[in-house]
């Protein structure tokens, strides 16, 4: 019997709380900070940013050499790490959010960026991050509000 997959529950960033530990989740963000040795991720969304360990899905290999000397072609073309290369850029990332068990160093922000609203005792462990270069916040954030004030339609009809 093929197993089912469990959904990812799209949320923005503000809308995130500690009862959503152990939930699979797929949240938006501008990626602020990267930090190579340690994997984390520093999403931030209006006055909020989540913590998000990009551990599980990176391959160090292609990381360390995203692309190629000889072109502009990424060595692996299954493999889509130009989010890591690209500070203030939106990304999609799918994952659980889990509490730390100690709280997590806050990353050193730019000094133009008023400092978010950050809980450093929770944080994604992320699956899936990929870019996001279409994404208009402005609309996911109005489709959301109003998915949240219709009632979910009871199945089967």
């Amino acid at each position: 019997m093929p197993q089912r997959v469990e959904h990812a529950t799209v949320m923005m960033l503000d809308s995130i709380t500690e009862d959503d530990v152990g939930r699979k989740l797929r949240v938006a963000g501008r990626m602020l900070t990267y930090d190579p040795e340690s994997a984390h991720v520093l999403l931030h969304d209006a006055s909020s940013a989540l913590l998000v360990d990009a551990s599980l899905c990176i391959d160090l290999e292609a990381m360390h050499s995203v692309f190629d000397s000889s072109s502009d072609r990424s060595k692996n073309p299954n493999v889509d790490h130009s989010w890591a290369l690209q500070r203030k850029s939106y990304v999609w990332v799918v994952g659980y959010l889990q509490r730390a068990d100690d709280q997590l160093p806050i990353p050193i922000l730019p000094a133009y960026l008023p400092a978010p609203d950050i809980n450093p005792s929770i944080f994604m462990r992320a699956l899936i991050i990929s870019p996001a270069k279409d994404l208009d916040v402005v609309r996911l954030h109005t489709a959301l509000t109003a998915m949240g004030e219709v009632p979910p339609t009871p199945y089967p009809i």
